[in-house]
């Protein structure tokens, strides 16, 4: 992985985290009635893949020089011309979706788990 992608993965990772952290702190706030602790987790969870998806949406080879992985570089590390500002938008478009695909996937656990756990 080259370095701009290296960045924009941290980057990502580190949102993610966040979200995880707001969410896991909501559910914690929620836990006397767990169904809709899990229901609140699952919610964040499907808002943060929510703006994943804006972002890859909004992203094109333009807009990557404005996004953070691009800023924190050095100019020398920095894709060169128009194909290495390409290669980033399709690289950070890909990682934006994948960190939305697996978003989704963690929210339809949390909302099947919090359905379960109604009827118990």
């Amino acid at each position: 992985m080259d370095t701009f992608g290296r960045f924009a993965f941290f980057t990502i990772a580190r949102d993610a985290c966040f979200s995880a952290l707001a969410g896991g702190i909501l559910m914690v706030a929620y836990s006397f009635n767990p169904p809709l602790a899990l229901v609140i987790g699952a919610s964040v969870a499907m808002f943060f893949a929510g703006v994943m998806l804006t972002r890859a949406l909004l992203l094109n080879e333009d807009r990557v020089m404005a996004t953070e992985p691009w800023q924190v570089m050095e100019p020398e590390q920095r894709p060169v011309g128009e194909a290495g500002r390409a290669v980033a938008c399709e690289q950070f478009e890909t990682l934006l979706l994948g960190a939305a695909k697996n978003a989704a996937g963690i929210a339809s656990v949390l909302f099947g788990l919090g359905l379960l756990s109604s009827w118990a």
